[in-house]
């Protein structure tokens, strides 16, 4: 039941961040087009035509639309939803740059009241248009990471299809949940690219006893367990009744494809992964930027000892210019960041599902049932073992690669941050050095906030990416370990020499991708040192300028 909350309370918080439209009928003629755009393998796509394209329509929106229709790129305007819009959602989402040149356009015509409610240009200018070009930029990137297939693709296809592909190649609201269809495309997709055939791969589990027919009832139950339940140490109730009422032993081998394992793999991660909590408190995080100057001017007109209307105009002005500008600057602040730090987040997701996985499929080949009764064991000895050797090292490679485009994307959404909050610390450094800055401030609360939230998401993102490398010698440790029990047991045949060629081939398979094609972010392989290294230096630099700007004296 909580889980199920936690689901709908995802899909609704989703809905609420859509910036698509809603989701329309298909019409009859589009049945023949394929059902996900980004089929294609190629990893690294990047168009600089589209991007400028695209980011231009976004930033000029809605003056921008007029001389779109007059290019006659009206079936563009269509397909992204921009013109003609088909709910308040969109139109919304079309004003929006509006509202920041408007903003700009009323500082300059009342900036002697502005200055004299002590309101910068800073709050009003430079925090939102900096937040709408991130935002606009990663939409940008949305589109100008397809290939040059997909893209033309998406051009040419009518606008209901189109706008179902633009609803599929979305972070939030497609890879997020990632739904069924979605998840086997990019399953066929990282096999092409590995050169894995999982179809023609099976896991076999041969049934000779009472407690090898115990862990084939775990095999056909898998599907039905939680991420919590694999990890926990009391069996799935269904397994141990199951098994009571299941009556004699069916001695035999059985199979499991390969493909439907690491699909029930990543299903229960995602299920598991949904970060409604961190989503959360990406919302209250993006409160600050639109909260700390306003609430700054009322602390100090406070502080001297102002009634309650002095404070009030204290933080939101004294004419209805300023109110406004005030205002809806936070606002934008606040719908751009909170959908820049949800794009983050979503690193988080990407990365802790793939260590998920692959933590599995190393215990899949644990030398003892009993360390985690609830997921299956892969013998590993025999004809038997020589397959699920197979199967397990296909199954690890595949898991590399898939969700390699979102990942390229999310990459460069968390670069497009990482450079944001780089020039707000700069600006805040060389004001401190040069004298500029001599106390705090509410622009320097604003860039310490978000410099700090930005490298929390970002450790985490670099503590997941080497969890998840700490796999590759995990796998190989068990594999070696099962070469040494099979020499102990001494049974020989040639299966078993098969096996155990096939071990030492996977073994040095492993090295190789972990020298060659590890888990990395933005082509750097992630590291707890790497971690600690940039928590270390982002906050030598920040307690640096709180004390400058506090006046500290700091002991040589």
């Amino acid at each position: 039941m909580a889980c199920t909350f936690r689901k709908f309370e995802l899909k609704r918080a989703m809905e609420i961040l859509h910036e698509e439209s809603s989701e329309a009928d298909s019409s009859s003629d589009d049945t023949d087009l394929p059902e996900v755009l980004m089929d294609q393998t190629t990893q690294d796509c990047f168009s600089k035509e589209v991007f400028h394209q695209m980011f231009w329509l976004h930033m000029t929106c809605p003056l921008g639309i007029l001389f779109y229709l007059a290019a006659g790129q009206g079936k563009l305007l269509a397909s992204t939803s921009i013109w003609p819009p088909h709910n308040t959602m969109d139109v919304f989402w079309i004003m929006v740059p509006l509202l920041v040149y408007v903003n700009i356009a009323l500082f300059v015509i009342y900036k002697e009241q502005f200055v004299a409610d002590n309101i910068s240009a800073t709050e009003i200018i430079f925090l939102p248009l900096v937040a709408l070009i991130i935002h606009r930029s990663m939409i940008a990137l949305k589109y100008s990471g397809l290939s040059h297939v997909e893209y033309q693709r998406w051009r040419n296809a009518p606008v209901r299809k189109a706008k179902q592909w633009g609803r599929q190649i979305q972070l939030l609201s497609t890879w997020l949940p990632l739904p069924d269809q979605v998840l086997l495309m990019e399953i066929q997709k990282a096999c092409r690219m590995q050169g894995a055939d999982l179809h023609s791969l099976f896991f076999h589990h041969e049934v000779k006893c009472e407690t090898s027919w115990r862990i084939w009832n775990v095999w056909r139950e898998i599907r039905h367990v939680s991420r919590e339940d694999l990890n926990g140490e009391i069996p799935f109730p269904p397994h141990t009744c199951d098994l009571e009422a299941s009556g004699p032993i069916e001695y035999g081998v059985y199979t499991i494809s390969a493909v439907q394992m690491l699909h029930m793999l990543w299903r229960i991660a995602i299920d598991h992964v949904v970060e409604f909590n961190r989503v959360q408190l990406v919302g209250f995080w993006a409160m600050l930027p639109a909260l700390v100057p306003a609430i700054w001017r009322a602390v100090a007109c406070a502080a001297s000892k102002g009634h309650a209307v002095q404070i009030l105009k204290a933080a939101l002005g004294s004419t209805s210019p300023v109110i406004f500008c005030v205002v809806t600057s936070g606002f934008l602040c606040y719908i751009h960041i909170l959908l820049a730090g949800l794009f983050a987040v979503m690193a988080i997701v990407h990365y802790k599902r793939m260590h998920l996985v692959l933590e599995s499929i190393c215990r899949l080949t644990r030398p003892l049932f009993c360390m985690w009764p609830n997921l299956p064991q892969a013998q590993l000895n025999g004809a038997v073992g020589l397959e699920n050797m197979r199967a397990v090292l296909g199954c690890f490679e595949v898991s590399l690669r898939l969700g390699g485009r979102y990942q390229a994307r999310v990459e460069a959404y968390v670069a497009t941050l990482a450079l944001g909050a780089s020039i707000g610390m700069g600006f805040v450094l060389v004001g401190v050095v040069v004298g500029v800055h001599n106390q705090m401030n509410s622009f320097t609360v604003v860039v310490l906030s978000l410099v700090s939230g930005f490298t929390v998401i970002m450790f985490r993102v670099i503590y997941f990416g080497s969890k998840a490398n700490e796999n590759f010698p995990q796998l190989s440790n068990n594999i070696c370990r099962a070469r040494w029990r099979n020499a102990s047991a001494k049974s020989g045949g040639a299966a078993d020499e098969e096996c155990e060629q096939a071990m030492s081939l996977a073994m040095e398979r492993l090295s190789i991708l972990a020298a060659t094609e590890p888990v990395n972010i933005a082509g750097t392989i992630p590291t707890l040192d790497l971690g600690y290294s940039m928590v270390s230096v982002v906050g030598t630099l920040m307690l640096f300028v709180v004390g400058k700007l506090f006046n500290w004296d700091i002991p040589a």
